[in-house]
């Protein structure tokens, strides 16, 4: 191919590498990007180690990419040029029909779900009081008229079968699967456009756990009902499809119920006390999902004014969080744990200094079959 006027393209494409270039060093350079919800990389420090192992390339590549200009942009055109081209997952996402983005299906490497059930199984079986699992499936193997007409199968059934009859007799087996896959309406059951259940879905969960145990739940008409607009989840974050309609988180809360939540991290810092277990900031932000329990942190304690003085220990991923309030109805004290977060000691250690009524153990079934820290149970 020959061009007409070669000076003048080669001037032209010189002008857009100068803009750019003019642009990256120009514009402010965010340190948070809200679409992704990621702390974006900041401008790396020159070292001799890493000149000498290689890092400090890796970083100036990441700063570099991630300050691009228009960066959202062009991640929103490279999703959409993506699904053009017929490919159905974007960066482990899948689109489905109705502004659905689901998880892509779990990997079928089952060795990490096979030692985290052993080690849940064996914790079990030292304790004196009754032990439960809650393993959430992913979106895709209960909301599966929502999926597109070609997409890989979701391992989940398979995979949560295996974590059961690892789990025997030690364990009291909540089938979240099977109750979700029955339900009238179970769109309602999870976000479209992030990877948890909505509290309507942990709500049902709760009367799962309440039917395990022999008790009656409370009534859905207890709650006040508060919706929170513009919710854009994980699997948004994740798939650069800037157009998709967000989400409304529904806040639900027992007026008759007080509760006071505290929060420790890891990290010595002192903890923090709130009214309540919603926690109404965080919807003026980006990631709203933090209304929930403040978020991911070592261990959460609340204590309510429930009837009762029973206590409950939670050993939890985030699927929890929207789960608390309804749990609070029937525990006067309630501690989650997250694994990922609370080092200090193991949960056999804290009991003994901490003993629970019953223990719950509140995995998104991806957590149980990828999460190495359960370790630190025994």
């Amino acid at each position: 191919m020959q061009f007409r006027h070669p000076r003048a393209v080669a001037l032209l494409f010189g002008g857009i590498l100068i803009g750019m270039q003019a642009a990256f060093w120009l514009l402010p350079h965010r340190s948070f990007s809200e679409n992704e919800k990621r702390v974006l990389a900041q401008r790396p420090a020159v070292s001799a180690a890493g000149l000498a192992d290689g890092s400090l390339f890796t970083d100036i590549e990441q700063y570099l990419s991630d300050h691009f200009p228009g960066r959202d942009a062009w991640v929103g055109v490279n999703a959409y040029l993506e699904q053009v081209e017929g490919r159905g997952a974007v960066d482990s996402i899948v689109r489905g029909k109705d502004g659905w983005l689901f998880p892509a299906p779990l990997s079928d490497d089952r060795q990490t779900l096979q030692d985290n059930m052993q080690a849940i199984t064996a914790f079990a079986q030292a304790q004196t009081v009754p032990v439960y699992l809650m393993a959430v499936p992913s979106a895709g193997a209960v909301v599966q008229d929502q999926l597109p007409a070609l997409h890989l199968d979701y391992p989940d059934a398979d995979m949560l079968e295996q974590a059961r009859r690892i789990a025997g007799d030690s364990v009291h087996w909540l089938d979240v699967l099977g109750d979700f896959q029955s339900a009238d309406d179970p769109d309602t059951l999870y976000y479209r456009t992030d990877h948890h259940w909505t509290t309507a879905g942990a709500y049902r969960a709760y009367r799962l756990l309440m039917q395990e145990q022999g008790e009656s739940s409370v009534m859905e008409d207890t709650f006040e009902v508060e919706w929170a607009p513009d919710f854009y989840g994980t699997s948004y974050s994740k798939s650069g499809l800037w157009l998709t309609p967000p989400d409304e988180i529904a806040l639900w809360s027992d007026p008759g119920l007080q509760a006071e939540t505290t929060v420790y991290d890891g990290d010595g810092r002192e903890p923090v006390v709130h009214e309540g277990m919603l926690f109404r900031e965080y919807l003026e932000q980006a990631d709203k999902y933090p209304v929930f329990l403040s978020g991911n942190h070592a261990r959460v304690h609340i204590q309510t004014n429930a009837d009762t003085d029973k206590r409950l220990l939670v050993v939890k991923d985030s699927y929890a969080h929207a789960l608390a309030p309804f749990l609070a109805e029937e525990y006067s004290t309630i501690d989650l744990i997250d694994l990922r977060y609370f080092k200090r000691q193991t949960i056999s250690d804290w009991l003994r200094e901490n003993p629970a009524d019953d223990i719950l153990f509140v995995y998104g079934l991806s957590s149980l079959a990828e999460d190495k820290n359960l370790q630190w149970l025994a």
